[in-house]
């Protein structure tokens, strides 16, 4: 029985990880709902805000033009593959906009993710709990 047990719990921790973790927004929450696309729109804007002008104008021509090539057949974004180089200095970009985090907490949500999403090895889970942690009451 035991064994059974144990086997079921990989079972359900195989599934888990092999479907991939749900985004961590998923587990901002105020009153039993989750924050909704809006909320979290409003602060990112407020966030890209914080940009300097000329990092923020060139982070809004490289999201156009992200959007505009759209996806290859094979599932990979074509300004991924073949403007490699635009595509780091947007990811770039995008690492320089703070943190939404604090703002979604000013708004009420409290981060409640459950344990396991925490500990599943298949992103940086475990680095957004530990700065998030904060949120939590």
């Amino acid at each position: 029985m035991k064994l059974l047990l144990v086997l079921l719990v990989f079972l359900l921790n195989g599934c888990y990880l092999a479907n991939g973790s749900p985004n961590s927004t998923e587990f901002w929450v105020k009153d039993g709902k989750r924050i909704s696309y809006e909320e979290r729109q409003f602060c990112f804007e407020k966030n890209k805000s914080k940009l300097k002008k000329k990092d923020k104008e060139r982070f809004e021509y490289l999201k156009n033009r992200y959007k505009r090539l759209g996806y290859s057949n094979d599932g990979f974004s074509i300004m991924r593959t073949e403007y490699p180089n635009e595509y780091q200095e947007y990811l770039y970009l995008s690492g320089l906009i703070p943190s939404n985090a604090h703002c979604y907490y000013e708004l009420g949500y409290k981060f409640r993710p459950p344990i396991y999403w925490c500990l599943a090895q298949d992103g940086d889970n475990t680095r957004i709990c530990t700065e998030n942690m904060k949120y939590r009451n």
